[in-house]
């Protein structure tokens, strides 16, 4: 038998970049179809098309741009679905190979590293999205120029990473240099220019700059309904986001208005059980709670829960986050029980999905507790809340915003138990963490600092009551 030269390979081997894609798909494949998951069975029937490419290693290259393209396709449908854990492998395979043959510049590589990041985004690994998104978004800049619509894609997606880190400002300088440079390069009344505007809304209203966002989102809409139709599924967008920046003001009768009227266009235009029409029934019953108009939020609640069911399934993430906030709207009418079935329910659930330090798991876990203490156990409140905020410490931060609103609460509880000095120290770390972070005029900021003097009132009322009592 003839063998083959040194460095030779038979007519049926792949070579090396592909046969390392075929391994790792066929282990995706298996792992996804034990979990009766479609994707496991489609990367499945992709994997003989790999196999079935001539033998030269370019030839191969370019008759695998089929599967490849079939890849490419199947990872953009589970990134829109959501499906973070199956598109994360999949981003991280596909990466490895369009970097081992074309290199790190190449576009195909800069496009998997970019949806590398939205996984990682979904998954809450936003360090690991940060830290990627910076690395494409400086080739791309090197390669295509700053202006490049694909940079500014990356630009914004960092800029999201940054905002779920709780780095506030540079979400916002990130956003407005993309909304600057859409504004040259597309005109100020693009699609994708307002699209843009409205993240920069968002950077805002999470900064507390309640105002200017209120503004940026008004000068939002007024330049939509300027080129769009008035039932335009952008423009509907923009008026949601309006309708979020009344309600983070406290201006429910405003939002409330506007959250109708999209309410009412998503169910006429897309059904009942559309995405879209699903976020806008979460929203007014947002609104509602807001208003503590706890029998209107109640009916949406439960139709949200009903529907994203039937639409989603029942372990989406989205579900899961539907019956915490069913929850949420018991525990206000008082019914304790259902509320703590449901947060219970919620916080196993989300856990499966998404993993136990997921910083969704954490807001369910953090709901729970609230349930918790308005039930009279103050303990597995404290006990649960203490465990939560010390997992966003590490997840998220110790002064992101999220992590800070945990431990006001854990205060809170420490405050019902008599724990003042426990009670006292947390106040004085979240009112000196949201002033260097939101500055002193926010109002999470003035909330805090009116905790720290009750706090203050009370432990000066003990002392005089101390010494009064030992004369």
């Amino acid at each position: 038998m003839l063998r083959p030269f040194a460095g030779q390979r038979y007519m049926d081997e792949p070579p090396p970049s592909l046969r390392s894609l075929r391994y790792t798909l066929q282990n995706l494949a298996e792992k996804y179809q034990a979990k009766g998951w479609s994707e496991g069975a489609k990367i499945q029937e992709i994997v003989p098309l790999i196999d079935n490419t001539s033998s030269t290693e370019g030839s191969r290259l370019q008759s695998a741009t089929d599967p490849l393209r079939l890849l490419d396709a199947l990872l953009n449908a589970g990134l829109k679905a959501g499906k973070w854990a199956f598109t994360s492998e999949l981003a991280s395979a596909l990466l490895t190979f369009y970097e081992s043959v074309y290199g790190e510049e190449d576009p195909k590589t800069m496009t998997a590293m970019n949806n590398l990041v939205s996984a990682y985004w979904g998954l809450g690994q936003f360090e690991a999205a940060a830290s990627l998104g910076i690395r494409v978004t400086s080739l791309r800049k090197k390669i295509l120029g700053e202006s490049d619509l694909h940079t500014l894609t990356s630009m914004s997606n960092l800029a999201s990473a940054y905002r779920s880190q709780g780095k506030l400002d540079d979400a916002e300088r990130l956003d407005s240099q993309v909304v600057e440079l859409k504004s040259q390069t597309l005109g100020v009344d693009h699609r994708s220019t307002l699209t843009s505007m409205m993240n920069l809304a968002t950077s805002l209203s999470e900064q507390g700059k309640y105002k200017e966002a209120q503004a940026l989102n008004c000068t939002l809409v007024e330049r939509a309904e300027n080129v769009l139709h008035a039932k335009d599924p952008s423009l509907l967008t923009m008026k949601s986001n309006l309708a979020s920046a009344y309600r983070d003001d406290g201006r429910f009768s405003l939002a409330e208005k506007l959250d109708e009227e999209v309410l009412r266009a998503r169910r006429e235009l897309f059904g009942s059980h559309h995405q879209l029409t699903l976020i806008s029934i979460n929203n007014l019953a947002t609104t509602f709670r807001g208003q503590e108009k706890w029998t209107e939020a109640e009916h949406l609640d439960r139709e949200l829960v009903q529907k994203i069911e039937a639409t989603l399934g029942p372990e989406h993430p989205q579900t899961i986050l539907s019956l915490s906030s069913l929850a949420s709207t018991c525990r206000g009418l008082g019914y304790l029980e259902e509320a703590k079935e449901l947060g219970e329910k919620s916080s196993n659930a989300m856990s499966e999905a998404l993993g136990r330090d997921h910083p969704q798991t954490l807001a369910v876990l953090a709901d729970l507790a609230v349930t918790y203490q308005v039930s009279g156990n103050t303990e597995a409140a404290a006990s649960l809340t203490a465990h939560v905020a010390e997992l966003m410490k590490c997840s998220l931060g110790e002064g992101h915003p999220v992590t800070l609103s945990v431990k006001s609460n854990l205060g809170s509880i420490y405050q019902s138990q008599g724990e003042w000095n426990r009670a006292g120290d947390l106040a004085e770390t979240v009112f000196y963490r949201r002033q260097e972070l939101l500055g002193r005029n926010h109002p999470d900021t003035i909330a805090a600092l009116e905790d720290v003097r009750r706090i203050s009132w009370v432990e000066a009322a003990d002392r005089n009551t101390a010494r009064v009592m030992s004369k």
